[in-house]
């Protein structure tokens, strides 16, 4: 009876045990499924941040790639680098998404690099659930008609955790603005339909979440890290 009650209680502990390891086998297996789910859907969507990718992530682009992209640079635009540079990037980003921040340096540095060789063309796409996306935008094209569009973006992204909505005009002071003029301007939108264009451009080209580039029409989603871009624009220097 002893034996039965015990071989009783071995046969339960395996039970539990295999019980045990099944839900573990599957909450494994669900977590890979949720990883390779959400690679293959953010190369489409973007999430409620906007962001289609982390600035340490690299996404290898698919073998039917979309078809480039003629993007052109025009005479409001902001460029930093060289107008005629051979490569060409156009960034779509946002002034509250924290991967546009990250990926903001490494645009600086790629264009310090190769000063004549890359043109980073600026396009505004303010995200709909970033309540300061929009005046961010707004901010840096009202200082660029005082010729700190950079400066204001600079200043902004490097000021992105503390962001509220009262910052904006204090950049514009800390950056010797006439501030009653940007303030007239911050009020008076004029830069409105520019904006709007910057995004229609950016939806109707594929773009689906910030920051997303395009490097000589090919579009690059994601924040890439200074490596991956410099090796992008040495392949195409070559």
């Amino acid at each position: 009876m002893l034996e039965e009650k015990k071989s009783s209680n071995e046969n339960k502990k395996q039970n539990k045990g295999f019980t045990m390891g099944l839900v573990s086998g599957i909450a494994v297996i669900a977590v890979i499924g949720m990883i390779v789910f959400g690679t293959l859907y953010f190369t489409n969507q973007s999430d409620d941040d906007g962001t289609v990718v982390g600035e340490d992530t690299q996404q290898e682009q698919p073998d039917n790639q979309a078809p480039e992209v003629n993007l052109s640079i025009s005479d409001n635009d902001y460029v930093l680098g060289n107008r005629d540079a051979k490569i060409k990037i156009f960034e779509f980003s946002d002034f509250q998404c924290p991967y546009c921040a990250r990926f903001h340096e490494v645009m600086h540095q790629i264009v310090d690099e190769y000063p004549n060789d890359v043109a980073w063309v600026f396009k505004q796409f303010p995200i709909q659930s970033h309540p300061l996306g929009m005046p961010g935008a707004m901010a840096t094209e009202c200082a660029g008609d005082q010729g700190k569009f950079w400066e204001m973006s600079d200043m902004i992204f490097s000021n992105q955790e503390t962001l509220t909505a009262e910052s904006f005009a204090i950049f514009a002071g800390d950056l010797g603005l006439d501030v009653n003029t940007f303030n007239q301007c911050m009020s008076d939108n004029p830069h409105g339909e520019k904006i709007a264009n910057d995004y229609q451009t950016g939806i109707t080209s594929g773009v689906r979440g910030t920051p997303s580039s395009f490097v000589n029409g090919n579009i690059i989603p994601g924040a890439l890290p200074y490596e991956s871009m410099k090796q992008m624009v040495d392949e195409l220097l070559k």
